[in-house]
């Protein structure tokens, strides 16, 4: 049913959970897993303030990605060996663009990111919303499952 799997990752706490998910996913139907970390640091920095993404902050948030990405690699089931790609812009758009470009067919996406760089759930709404596949929401990063939860 599904040959290509995107699981998008942000560098939660969490999210070791969503890539295992993914990943037995993908060996379910024998997918090919592609990871995607996305920079948003220019949409949540006021350009009120700066007109563009201090570099420093930049540069950090690069280091994060390529970090994240290389869990991801590291994480992979023994024959699984993930595409993987860094992306700047807003995290919703990039996601479904990447889909689009290539031919994804379901995407495997928390339902609320938990980092400083997240959007508190908008971003995931942003795809499923604007997703032309199928997505599956895990509720890892969510406050209010893990209050339940305690």
């Amino acid at each position: 049913m599904f040959d290509s799997i995107l699981i998008p990752v942000d560098g939660t706490d969490t999210m070791d959970e969503l890539i295992k998910r993914g990943y037995e996913l993908a060996q379910t139907h024998d997918a090919d897993v592609h990871g995607l970390f996305v920079n948003n640091v220019s949409d949540i920095i006021p350009t009120t303030t700066a007109p563009a993404a201090p570099r420093e902050i930049d540069e950090e948030v690069e280091r994060q990605g390529e970090r994240t990405l290389d869990r991801m690699r590291r994480l992979s089931p023994p024959g699984f060996d993930p595409v993987t790609e860094f992306r700047q812009g807003n995290p919703a758009n990039e996601i479904i663009r990447y889909t689009d470009e290539n031919d994804i067919d379901c995407i495997v996406i928390g339902r609320k990111g938990t980092s400083v760089l997240s959007h508190l759930g908008s971003n995931t709404s942003g795809v499923v919303q604007g997703s032309n596949v199928p997505v599956l929401v895990v509720p890892f990063g969510d406050s209010d499952a893990e209050s339940e939860e305690a």
